[in-house]
């Protein structure tokens, strides 16, 4: 009987350290960037997905004034803004490589 309650405080104990170790995960890189572009909200979101596109992302949706891709770890989005003119677009990459999150939003700015 003290051996079981022995074994069953050691595996009580086991779980509870497993539980509360900390985890040692990559955070995610996020980067983004805004401009003010001259045109109406119709050529922002084709531009958008236009420069997803050519940067080789997928699963590519358009969202009200929004256009969202992926690629195997990162995810992109543009939003255009109507709110002033003129209008502003922005930019938003999150990856689980920091490098990578970069270089993707940088070269969609290039492509926009």
């Amino acid at each position: 009987m003290a051996i079981s309650r022995i074994g069953a405080l050691v595996g009580l104990s086991a779980g509870l350290l497993g539980a509360i170790a900390p985890a040692w995960g990559q955070s995610p890189g996020l980067y983004y960037a805004w401009r003010s572009v001259e045109m109406n909200l119709t050529t922002c979101l084709d531009r958008s997905t236009a420069a997803l596109t050519n940067a080789g992302l997928t699963d590519i949706q358009v969202e009200g004034n929004s256009v969202a891709g992926t690629t195997d770890i990162s995810t992109a989005v543009f939003v255009c803004l109507e709110n002033s003119e003129p209008m502003t677009v922005m930019i938003m990459v999150s990856s689980t490589d920091d490098d990578a999150a970069f270089d993707l939003r940088e070269t969609l700015k290039a492509s926009f």
